[in-house]
């Protein structure tokens, strides 16, 4: 495959995941419309932001636009979300304010602390074995006093609750009026019993805490999915 070819198929792959997941999650686009007007409300759209879990790039594009003073770093392990991330931020004209990096922030040199982080969509692909709080602390270690760190996730108690039983159904609900089939719609929820480790807000507020975080402000919900800003302490 040429260059140029290879180019074309990572956009359109790109394009293809970006649609999906605004598809499949119930909000997404407005989660990140607020996690921005959160964000340029509490920093004033100045300074230094983390942006942790960059993904394609939609997040860190739309901070930038939303506050023209922001700086971001965009962090991902995933070395191929990353470059497609890179070539949209250069198509948009903010590569001077958005820097990518394929690292975790626990691989994060110590060097001047960030006045903001997001964690969107992210933390819940972690265990509550150590993992989630070792991730909070590493975010918690990059910012200074005071700053944000504005996450979402997919939250609740266990499935087997019933109402919690009840918002996978107007989850699936939702996802077939988006268009969704069937066998696509079972995937995600496979994808979802597999892969994805739900909190409670009580068992957040407590993580959080002990990372050196004040209790999460809700400012965002949207059935099993929820948005937080907690200050660094």
């Amino acid at each position: 495959m040429s260059d140029t070819a290879g180019r074309m198929f990572d956009a359109e792959r790109a394009q293809a995941y970006d649609r999906r997941i605004r598809e499949a999650i119930p909000g997404y686009d407005a989660l990140h419309q607020l996690a921005c007007m959160v964000l340029a409300e509490i920093t004033g759209g100045h300074g230094r932001a983390l942006v942790v879990g960059a993904g394609t790039g939609v997040e860190c594009i739309a901070l930038a636009r939303a506050c023209p003073g922001l700086h971001l770093l965009g962090l991902d392990p995933a070395r191929e979300m990353l470059a497609l991330a890179g070539h949209k931020v250069a198509e948009a004209g903010l590569a001077d304010r958005v820097r990518l990096q394929p690292a975790t922030v626990a691989e994060l040199p110590a060097g001047q602390p960030f006045d903001a982080a997001t964690l969107l969509l992210v933390l819940h692909f972690l265990p509550d074995d150590g993992a989630k709080a070792g991730l909070l602390a590493d975010i918690a270690r990059h910012l200074k006093p005071g700053a944000p760190l504005i996450l979402a996730d997919l939250f609740g108690p266990a499935w087997t609750d019933p109402w919690q039983a009840e918002l996978r159904t107007f989850w699936r609900h939702l996802q077939q009026a988006a268009g969704i089939g069937a066998e696509a719609i079972a995937k995600g929820f496979r994808h979802v019993d597999r892969d994805i480790h739900p909190l409670t807000e009580t068992r957040l507020a407590a993580l959080l805490g002990e990372a050196g975080f004040d209790a999460p402000q809700p400012f965002f919900r949207a059935l099993c999915f929820g948005g937080w800003v907690a200050r660094r302490r």
